[in-house]
């Protein structure tokens, strides 16, 4: 991988990871394009600097953390199950980029379908969670996001656009920071920790932080949804490219 590419990824994953149209099934995409291997620790090692741009981003929402622990364990306990029993079968997901074109219209239209959701204000259950956090096992598929899953999921049980952005993102932080522990050993490697990769991850980090604050914008404007219009281009494009 050349330095030039590292950054392309890098500014990819930054800028896909958060907003609603998937950062594993772009990050697949630009590695076919540029006829790399796509690589799933590669993509982990992205997704820690991501990982430090929510805690960065929602350093000071540590009381609603705390105070929604409940939901948030039961929230994470799909994609748990799905990321330690089921992870090898997954990974063979990501070396068939023909597959990518499905995975983004899911995405696309579920994020579209939020357009016409009424405003709601709901409280967490634990059921609510428990199914949000269905929704998040799903994006271990690439091209389905996991923003859009999960906000998508949110504002169907009548969470505010806030609540939904705030929930979604602390379901992330567990989810994550599992998937970096499986992959610890393999992103430490020298084969992974590189000075053009630091680099990358550095970059990434800084631009989640960006993506965040835009992406909490449009939810609070309700237009979440416009996101699912290019998604589903994206992936009707890609039926005929692929």
């Amino acid at each position: 991988m050349t330095f030039i590419q590292s950054i392309i990824l890098s500014l990819v994953q930054g800028i896909t990871e958060f907003l609603p149209i998937s950062s594993d099934g772009h990050l697949n995409l630009f590695q076919y394009f540029f006829k790399l291997t796509p690589s799933l620790t590669f993509d982990v090692f992205l997704h820690a600097a991501t990982f430090l741009s929510v805690i960065f981003f929602f350093r000071h929402q540590i009381k609603y953390f705390f105070s929604n622990l409940k939901y948030i364990i039961v929230g994470s306990i799909p994609a748990a199950f799905t990321g330690f029993f089921l992870k090898d079968q997954f990974e063979a997901l990501f070396a068939n980029p023909k597959l990518l074109p499905f995975f983004f219209l899911i995405t696309g239209v579920l994020v579209l379908i939020t357009k016409f959701f009424q405003k709601g204000d709901k409280p967490l259950t634990y059921f609510s969670a428990f199914v949000i956090g269905i929704f998040q096992a799903l994006a271990i598929l690439p091209g389905v996001s996991r923003s859009g899953c999960t906000i998508f999921a949110a504002l169907l049980f009548g969470l505010s656009p806030i609540n939904a952005f705030n929930f979604s993102f602390s379901l992330f932080i567990p989810a994550s920071a599992g998937a970096i522990l499986l992959e610890a050993k393999d992103i430490l490697s020298p084969s992974i920790i590189t000075s053009n990769n630091l680099i990358a991850f550095v970059l990434t980090l800084f631009v989640g932080v960006i993506a965040l604050k835009f992406l909490k914008k449009v939810i609070i404007k309700d237009k979440f949804w416009t996101f699912g219009i290019y998604t589903c281009l994206l992936a009707i494009i890609l039926f005929f490219i692929l």
